[in-house]
């Protein structure tokens, strides 16, 4: 890409400058694509680090507690998540990559403003669940190591910065579509 290839992309990201034209905002709708790719990317790192430190046993033997689990019961259920947990780990990778990529190819032809609706919306409320588990602390689990969350939510808000621009990306295209 060329460098001006380059910034007229990086304008169509920036939620502070309009888009002026239907060129822009053809290309501030699909720089959605940027954002999903950003926020599936950056909810990797927690994921893995879920099931490779032991956090996930840890919690489940926190429920199992929580339930009141006999020896027994306790047993049975550690097998039952030992037998299903990889195919279970495998079946969520694959229908995140499903979900993201269904969306951004979506997005990405149609330009719509619904996607990056939905996507806000979901921002909005993990931003909102998590400040108020935090703030009323009631988190359901041991809490996330610093370093993940350095990653995620500055790459979460970059995400939320780009639906911000493709929705004004979207709603641009939407007017003048309907302009005669």
């Amino acid at each position: 890409m060329t460098r001006s290839t380059i910034s007229l992309w990086l304008r169509a990201m920036n939620p502070l400058a309009l888009p002026r034209g239907m060129a822009e905002a053809q290309r501030s709708a699909r720089a959605m694509v940027v954002g999903l790719g950003l926020a599936w990317v950056v909810s990797l790192a927690p994921t893995w680090w879920m099931f490779t430190s032991g956090w996930f046993e840890t919690a489940m033997n926190a429920e199992y507690v929580r339930q009141g689990l006999s020896a027994d019961q306790v047993a049975t259920q550690r097998a039952l998540v030992t037998a299903m947990g990889p195919y279970l780990i495998g079946l969520g990778a694959i229908f995140s990559v499903l979900f993201y990529t269904v969306l951004a190819a979506v997005q990405w032809r149609m330009m719509t403003r619904t996607i990056p609706i939905i996507m806000l919306a979901m921002f909005a409320y993990s931003l909102v669940a998590n400040i108020g588990m935090r703030l009323l602390g009631s988190l359901p689990a041991q809490e996330l190591p610093l370093w993940i969350l350095a990653l995620v939510w500055p790459g979460s808000v970059v995400s939320a910065v780009i639906y911000v621009a493709s929705l004004q990306g979207a709603m641009l295209l939407h007017r003048l579509r309907r302009e005669p």
